[in-house]
């Protein structure tokens, strides 16, 4: 996309495949990643800007926002309890 001097449909599709075949490489569950490729779709509709808009910083946000989702996991993290023991376990390379 970087060296693409006009963003349309054909090199958003072409990112989308980078995007899930990076994905895919790396063991990420396939419905996950149509999920993410449906969602990054759903959000950047390029008909639907005028010319104006920054095509490429819309889609740049949305990989970014669709990333960082499936990332969070939706709980919050350990926040241990006043006056009750917490068993903590640490794992290291070396011991």
């Amino acid at each position: 996309m970087t060296n693409a001097m006009i963003v349309n449909e054909t090199v958003f599709k072409e990112l989308l495949n980078e995007i899930a075949c990076a994905l895919l490489q790396n063991d990420v569950q396939i419905k996950i990643v149509r999920d993410l490729q449906s969602n990054i779709k759903r959000i950047v509709n390029l008909d639907g800007y005028a010319e104006g808009h920054n095509k490429r910083k819309i889609i740049q946000q949305a990989v970014f926002s669709e990333l960082c989702k499936m990332l969070d996991p939706g709980k919050p993290f350990l926040t241990p309890k006043k006056k009750e023991p917490s068993v903590v376990m640490f794992v290291g390379l070396q011991g």
